[in-house]
């Protein structure tokens, strides 16, 4: 600044001293032309000068104006009040108010002094005959005006300097302002690219936790390329996008409740790709906190994990499953045994072991190959899976040895026994089925060993050695047979083997065959008759249906002998017809022979070959038919109803007693159990409950047999209830059709009929 005032008046100062050195000139006034000559060099010289300090300079230049001032205040006169009101001005200007306050006391003294002391004129009038007056007046006249201008100025220009020395704060403030702006921005530009080029996927959401929320409002390229989803298709969505039907729904639970509760988590859940492709997902969930403290959004950063699930898959395969079949392992069946042994210990349920081995396995692995053998084995894994509940456990330990464990049968050891024994015997039928492999047929067997638990003290090494000890005894019994661990149980297992093995060859050996036991009238006539099947062992003499109907149903036997049963009726039929007794016999089709798929077919087939009129045949069903596949059931009944055969309902009142059945299917009679019929009249409840039947039978439409009549109370009884007909030792015993036709034979004769 102080250079900026120089240069203007060195140049302002030169133009001036120009025509006012020429006037002084001519009119010999040499000491104007020498002082400003002065002034103009001494100025040059301060302004060149540069070496001396800014306040040097200062008092330099204000001298200068100062001696001006001075000298013309001698020559000229008024006009030097004009330098001298300049400097201290200039010295507010330049170096403050306190210096300028100190030039105007100068300029104050230096007019008193000169002008009082050298009368100097001034063209002021007044008081010339008091001329101190008269220079009081004028240096308090030029002083207040000078102080004025000079306080205005000083103060104008601190309050100026006060604001430029803001300005500057500011200034420097803003470019510290703009440099932070502007390394943040860096900065955050950084961020965005790492983030938009990190390998794990990013999403930034907000804390709407309504509507299914939070929303998406940022995702990485990652995300992108991961989930095949673009930004746009993401933004706005929720993180439920990721997921699907095997999604963990608890674990997806989890993370909305720590989300809801601002609370960061962790978690691993299967996630889906826009094509619906499943990849296994690492996700980590943050929420992001304003400077209030307050949860504004949640950052979850999310890895592909589907490789290391898969290594962690396969190493926990490796360690706990048979590569070949997939089935657990030994370590894995001894954890489950463990498992399982301590859960029966607390509950008090039994559970079996079955140890497979199969037979003769060797002979086709070393005649056909181990890759036969191997497919032999995988196809045996298959069927012990089929046949078996999800509960229970198959397990390969090794070679051709499977091991079944059997979750919590029954808290009786002997109910537990027999179920234990009828999964075995499922087990031992399904894998005495033949096997194709390769177009190839190859027939096995197994040796099955059983063991209970729990037993005090035992583990399951003990397990896995009494059920092995148990299959080399059935080995030892000449294979394909299952063997107990328990003395007990075995003795059973024999027995029911054995008799199973002898029903088999009942048909062929002429053991089984039919009696009839007539169907009465109230006047007790014969109106039917019901047939039934007996067993007449060649060693073990008479054996009892209640025995060998269930053995052959939980066999399969009885869809066998149900077809033997089907050609006996005709065949007794027309016989009964060649005597002269034309009325219908009934039969008992089971569940398992009913709903094999070519029944109607066989039974169509039957009728025409031994040209049978269908309208003689009743098929006696049990309720047990209509629990499951009703819909089929009804239309399978229609179609031998189409034959000609009607239906009744065996035991009615014991099982599924039902009346939506009785209004949807095609029944012709109702059967009452004999467990109602033994105590009537005397018992008031059964007495109630066949009266139940006969009135809703009426009010269907259905005939009625009574079972089990053995005394004339109960015949009175069902007779005043108009009961159709009856059937029992009252009556009739079951004997053979051919005896039964000789009697009547007889009774006809002897009669005159």
């Amino acid at each position: 600044m102080l250079s900026a005032i120089l240069s203007v008046a060195l140049l302002l100062g030169t133009l001036t001293a120009i025509p006012s050195v020429m006037m002084a000139i001519r009119d010999q006034l040499y000491s104007i032309v020498l002082i400003d000559s002065f002034a103009i060099g001494w100025l040059l010289v301060i302004w060149r000068w540069r070496a001396l300090s800014f306040t040097a300079r200062s008092w330099h230049f204000l001298l200068v104006v100062y001696s001006v001032g001075v000298f013309f205040l001698f020559k000229v006169g008024p006009v030097s009040q004009i330098y001298l009101m300049a400097v201290p001005v200039l010295a507010a200007l330049l170096l403050g108010l306190r210096p300028a306050i100190f030039v105007l006391i100068l300029n104050a003294i230096t007019l008193i002094a000169i002008g009082y002391s050298f009368n100097i004129d001034l063209q002021f009038d007044r008081y010339h005959d008091r001329p101190f007056l008269r220079w009081i007046i004028i240096t308090l006249n030029f002083t207040f005006i000078s102080s004025v201008i000079t306080v205005s100025c000083a103060v104008l220009l601190r309050r100026l300097e006060e604001s430029l020395r803001k300005q500057v704060e500011i200034s420097l403030s803003l470019q510290e302002e703009q440099k932070s702006l502007r390394e943040a921005n860096e900065e955050l530009r950084l961020i965005s690219a790492a983030v938009d080029n990190l390998n794990d996927m990013v999403m930034i959401t907000d804390n709407n936790l309504r509507d299914s929320g939070p929303h998406i409002v940022f995702v990485n390229k990652a995300f992108e390329t991961t989930t095949g989803y673009s930004r746009a298709e993401a933004l706005g969505k929720t993180l439920e996008m990721l997921y699907g039907k095997n999604s963990d729904s608890l674990e997806i639970h989890r993370m909305r409740s720590a989300m809801a509760s601002q609370d960061p988590i962790r978690s691993e859940i299967l996630g889906y790709t826009k094509s619906d492709e499943e990849f296994w997902l690492e996700v980590d969930i943050q929420p992001i906190n304003n400077q209030d403290g307050l949860c504004t959004h949640y950052v979850a950063i999310e890895r592909d994990i589907t490789d290391r699930k898969k290594a962690e898959l396969d190493i926990y395969r490796l360690a706990f499953f048979d590569v070949l079949t997939g089935l657990p392992n030994r370590r894995l069946l001894r954890d489950r045994m463990s498992v399982q042994l301590a859960n029966a210990q607390r509950t008090g349920h039994f559970s079996a072991v079955l140890f497979i081995d199969l037979d003769h396995f060797k002979t086709i692995n070393d005649a056909r190959g181990h890759a036969t053998g191997d497919i032999l084995l995988i196809e045996v894994a298959r069927r012990l899976s089929d046949v078996l509940r999800e509960v229970d456990t198959v397990a390969r330990i090794g070679g051709d040895e499977f091991v079944v464990l059997i979750d919590s049968l029954d808290s009786h050891i002997e109910v537990a026994g027999k179920l234990a024994l009828k999964v075995a015997e499922k087990v031992r039928q399904a894998l005495s089925l033949e096997f194709v492999i390769h177009g190839q047929v190859y027939s096995s067997s197994c040796s099955i060993g059983v063991s209970l638990m729990p037993k005090p003290g035992q583990s399951a090494d003990d397990l896995l050695r009494e059920s092995d000890t148990a299959m080399y005894r059935a080995k030892s019994a000449g294979r394909n047979q299952i063997a107990f661990f328990e003395g007990n149980m075995q003795t059973e297992v024999e027995h029911r083997l054995t008799l199973e093995r002898d029903l088999t060859k009942a048909l062929e050996l002429n053991e089984l065959q039919m009696v009839m036991q007539a169907q009465v009238n109230d006047a007790g006539v014969a109106v039917g008759a019901e047939l039934l099947m007996r067993w007449h062992h060649k060693g073990r003499g008479m054996v009892s249906p209640a025995v060998f109907i269930p053995l052959a149903e939980e066999s399969g036997l009885i869809v066998k002998m149900g077809d033997w049963v089907l050609q006996e009726a005709c065949r007794i039929l027309k016989q009964l017809q060649s005597a002269g007794h034309y009325f219908s016999l009934s039969i008992n089709v089971s569940p398992k022979q009913f709903r094999q798929k070519d029944f109607v077919d066989k039974v169509t087939a039957t009728l025409a070959t031994q040209g049978v009129d269908g309208n003689y045949l009743i098929f006696e069903v049990t309720e047990g038919l209509f629990i499951d596949n009703l819909q089929e059931t009804i239309a399978r009944m229609s179609k031998l109803s189409d034959l000609g055969i009607r239906f009744s309902i065996d035991d009615f009142g014991t099982g599924y007693s039902s009346l939506n059945y009785l209004k949807r299917l095609p029944l012709y009679e109702l059967k009452i159990d004999k467990s109602f019929v033994q105590d009537i009249p005397g018992d008031a409840n059964d007495t109630a409950i066949v009266g139940s039947i006969l009135s809703m039978a009426r009010q269907f439409g259905l005939k009625v047999v009574a079972e089990g009549v053995e005394t004339v109370e109960q015949a009175n009884y069902l007779i005043a209830n108009d009961c159709d007909s009856m059937q029992g030792f009252l009556y009739s015993r079951p004997i053979a059709p051919e005896l039964w036709i000789s009697q009547h034979a007889q009774e006809q004769t002897a009669t005159g009929v």
